[in-house]
């Protein structure tokens, strides 16, 4: 019925505290112990005269850093209430502390120390594989499994080695479960705030006499008071907060500075809020009926997204049941655009275009200050709008936050780092974490992310040996950090620079040629076998190289009565490719494939910049070609690259209507303009992924609607 751990506080008059100007603080018992023990040890460290260097100043528990825990976040709180000695034990006698405190317990230990861990290199390689693998992939119950699968393999071969049969055991041989050996749960009371060890430990009823131990503790509330005096306390409780801050409110500077300092999560403001809130008013003021719900599923069925967005299809026809957040962010962006033209009224659609294209903007990993004035300006155009488009009712607190997200992300960034996306695409993952084991979900969760965050220096720390480097490619698709970073090799000898590539794709009057450094996180690229390029698309590939490096004499490889230079049509193709967030991958000999479709910019006939050439990758691919000992392209200056990275498309043909290029949205044909040398372009021109809808005009034209989606940069 008692708290294993309280907090007792008094006045610490220990050397630190006695030098202040008031000769005294107000800490914790066991915090005034720790500085009275600190004291004598460093006094008696001096005396033998040992350099107290050794001992870390910055932290004043830090000599309480036992069991491999230094760098554990959990630390000041696990060692604060560590109940395992008494508050009041102690020996004045200094040498009896320094005989408990050894120098050694200063040194930083390996955090991933594993002595059980096999001496074969390969077991080690096998032991690890499992346990990363295990992590990533396999819940509780299926690591058992593949642990006895892999037992088994190794009694086939007579291996003298076997794993232990349960993943606790595998992650203590393996010294993964040090990652994670500082984290601990507590229990909090929520009247008194005493911490509890566990659940277990921590009473029913708040037993603090100050509170008149009438409160309940763990949300146990109702248990203990009646409904009536629940009421009454919560109304008091209110009463007493609202008044409290009124006072503090009527300074203008404690306002505004409680008000910025709160952040609007994007994903519940934009999707979740009036995406959703103005198609339920759509469907209830009979905008959009069962008709128009079948007619825009058809269209849908049509559609080709990026891998990053969500399909929708039937929920379409289902008028938008069960939407979860990324679904709306789909619709708004992606479906919205082409399915509601024709279906709202023109006046509402134009406004409804004001909320896409703000959603445009603020949804992008990297902005710029004037994306976001621009953002804020459509999203005051959409709020007026709406004001008079529907009845006074549709004006929410909600929208009224639309007008506060620039400030928000003017003063925290881009909304990649606080919207709660994560959350609701790791939901079913989070599920699992219920049910696993009997941690909870909170200390589960961050047990998990402390892996995730920490695989990379795991692997790095228990590979020591050069035979081992063969066994790092396969533990890297494992973890979420790349390891180890001196083995990740990159196509270019110069070095990247983001302004230089944003520009390869943005200008085209000075287009990359193709050997100019990609992102370190594109590397390393994911290969398929050698090949021999298609004599056609060879062809192109000449002209490019005749083209770009002014090299009108470069002959073919067929070419051998000509004492020229020739060019190989030896090539190798990727599997896909990612370029700061962007994932392109070819069709692979089909005619639909998620991550192929794309818009570059081209300079036209005209001289001017032609803005909506869509097209669809049909292979990646990287050729090596080297410049003629003879050619000049200020070398002086610049370091050739022989290693071009290409990506083969065929562009779809151009079209002359221009009527919804006020929504974002552009037309082209179904098919594809002859191949030509511009077939061939550097994966550094890539501009954006696209998505693409396929209608038919009334006179039953097919045209193909391309809709560009926001850029991602992942700086």
């Amino acid at each position: 019925m008692f708290p294993s751990t309280q907090i007792h506080t008094l006045d610490c008059h220990c050397i630190k505290c006695h030098n202040s100007h008031q000769k005294s603080s107000y800490a914790a018992k066991r915090t005034e112990t720790r500085r009275n023990k600190r004291a004598r040890v460093e006094a008696a460290m001096r005396n033998m005269d040992v350099d107290t260097e050794v001992i870390p100043t910055s932290r004043s528990d830090s000599v309480e850093a036992m069991d491999g825990q230094a760098n554990s976040p959990f630390l000041d709180a696990a060692s604060m209430f560590d109940n395992d000695r008494d508050d009041n034990d102690f020996d004045d006698n200094v040498e009896d502390e320094v005989n408990e405190i050894e120098i050694e317990d200063f040194n930083s230990e390996d955090p991933f120390a594993a002595p059980d861990m096999p001496k074969n290199e390969v077991h080690q390689f096998i032991a690890i594989f499992t346990v990363l693998f295990a992590s990533r992939h396999v819940v509780d119950k299926g690591a058992a499994v593949l642990i006895e699968f892999i037992n088994n393999l190794l009694r086939i071969y007579d291996q003298d080695f076997q794993l232990p049969t349960s993943l606790a055991g595998l992650q203590k041989m393996t010294g993964f479960s040090a990652i994670t050996k500082g984290i601990k749960k507590f229990v909090v009371c929520q009247d008194c705030h005493t911490v509890y060890q566990d659940i277990v430990s921590a009473p029913p009823r708040c037993v603090s006499s100050k509170l008149g131990a009438r409160s309940a503790c763990n949300c146990n509330l109702t248990k203990s008071i009646s409904s009536g005096a629940l009421v009454a306390k919560r109304e008091y409780v209110y009463q007493s907060i609202k008044n409290t801050l009124s006072v503090f409110f009527r300074r203008p500077s404690f306002e505004a500075k409680i008000l910025r300092g709160t952040i609007i999560d994007p994903m519940h403001n934009l999707f979740l809020g009036t995406s959703k809130r103005l198609m339920d008013r759509w469907i209830d003021e009979k905008t959009i009926g069962p008709e128009e719900f079948a007619s825009m599923e058809k269209i849908a069925e049509t559609m080709v997204l990026p891998r990053d967005y969500t399909t929708l299809t039937t929920k379409i026809g289902k008028g938008f049941s069960y939407m979860k957040a990324d679904e709306w962010k789909s619709w708004v962006l992606v479906y919205s655009p082409v399915l509601l033209h024709g279906i709202l009224p023109p006046l509402q659609f134009k406004n409804w275009m004001y909320f896409v294209d703000a959603c445009r903007y603020y949804v992008k990993p990297s902005i710029t200050f004037d994306e976001i004035t621009t953002a804020h300006s459509l999203l005051e155009k959409f709020c007026n709008a709406c004001n008079v488009d529907y009845t006074a009712t549709i004006l929410t607190c909600n929208m009224h936050l639309h007008l506060h997200l620039h400030e928000c992300i003017r003063d925290f960034g881009p909304v990649y780092g606080y919207w709660l996306f994560g959350f609701e695409r790791y939901n079913g993952i989070l599920k699992n974490f219920k049910t696993n084991g009997k941690d909870g979900f909170e200390a589960t969760y961050m047990k998990n992310f402390v892996q995730n965050a920490y695989k990379g220096d795991y692997v790095n720390a228990v590979l020591k040996s050069s035979s081992q480097i063969p066994f790092i490619h396969t533990l890297s698709k494992l973890v979420t950090t790349s390891i180890p970073a001196a083995t990740v090799t990159t196509l270019s000898s110069r070095p990247f620079r983001l302004q230089a590539f944003v520009q390869g794709y943005t200008d085209p009057y000075n287009p990359p040629k193709g050997n100019e450094p990609l992102p370190p996180s594109t590397f390393p690229l994911k290969y398929k076998k050698p090949s021999v390029m298609d004599d056609s698309d060879y062809l192109h590939l000449l002209e490019y190289y005749q083209v770009a490096y002014n090299l009108p004499d470069l002959a073919s490889y067929q070419d051998t009565s000509y004492n020229r230079p020739a060019l190989d049509n030896q090539i190798i193709k990727l599997k896909s490719i990612d370029i700061l967030g962007q994932h392109y991958r070819g069709t692979n000999n089909s005619t639909i494939s998620r991550g192929s479709l794309v818009q570059a910019k081209f300079v036209g006939s005209n001289g001017n910049i032609i803005l909506g050439f869509a097209g669809q990758i049909q292979y990646l691919f990287t050729h090596s070609f080297q410049l003629p000992p003879t050619h000049n392209l200020h070398l002086t200056r610049m370091v050739h690259d022989h290693q071009h990275v290409f990506a083969f498309i065929k562009w779809f043909r151009t079209s002359s209507d221009r009527s919804r290029e006020d929504d974002g949205v552009e037309f082209c044909l179904p098919t594809f303009s002859p191949d030509s040398y511009h077939s061939i372009i550097p994966v550094h021109r890539i501009l954006l992924e696209v998505a693409t809808a396929t209608i038919a005009t009334s006179r039953n034209v097919s045209k193909m609607l391309v809709i560009p989606l926001p850029k991602k940069l992942y700086a």
